[in-house]
């Protein structure tokens, strides 16, 4: 059942680097209410000391960097090198993580809200949601955009197998809409998705 009476909650995901984040920048601008899933993880990874401790314990100390926070790049390199490690984690950090975004939706008096959710489809949030949005790019875009982000073949590679193919995260969204373009299209299918809400 839908948890969020009287709102509109879009769940917005897609593969890594297909553009997510622009597409909740330009709901932004529309005057709905973004919440990052990312961003509430970083939160975690920096401010909550049980998850830290939990962390550190698992893995040592080189977790920590110089400052004694979470060394993200060491991080990434373990769970994206062992899915073991990675559903460990996950374990962890996505039942807080849900906890504190279904927490700002309902407490808040915004009535519109779009939700930023990589692993949307793979943890089956489907029912939290009004409406779902695939944000897809081509497999070429997706390497391009992540080689500017500076990491190597392996390291791509690594992280678009740890999702679900964004031909499977299409073909499950209620709505699809392409990120490889330039703004103007991006900003036409968000508004043909919002006559169609």
């Amino acid at each position: 059942m839908f948890p969020f009476p009287n709102k509109v909650v879009v769940g917005i995901t897609g593969g890594i680097a297909c553009g997510k984040s622009t597409v909740c920048k330009k709901f932004a601008d529309l005057g709905w209410q973004v919440v990052s899933t990312d961003s509430l993880v970083h939160q975690l990874l920096e401010d909550d000391q049980e998850v830290i401790g939990q962390i550190v314990n698992r893995w040592g100390a080189p977790m920590k960097d110089v400052h004694g926070n979470i060394d993200k790049v060491q991080l990434a390199h373990v769970i994206f090198n062992s899915s073991t490690e990675r559903t460990w984690l996950e374990g962890l950090l996505h039942p807080l993580v849900r906890e504190r975004w279904m927490s700002l939706v309902q407490l808040s008096s915004y009535r519109k809200f779009v939700v930023e959710v990589p692993l949307l489809f793979e943890n089956d949030l489907d029912a939290l949601f009004t409406k779902t949005i695939s944000v897809h790019t081509s497999s070429c875009k997706q390497i391009t955009r992540l080689q500017e982000r500076g990491l190597d073949h392996d390291e791509i590679i690594a992280r678009i197998n740890a999702q679900m193919p964004v031909e499977e995260k299409s073909d499950r969204a209620h709505f699809v809409i392409l990120g490889g373009g330039d703004l103007n299209f991006l900003e036409l299918q968000i508004k043909n998705f919002l006559t169609h809400l």
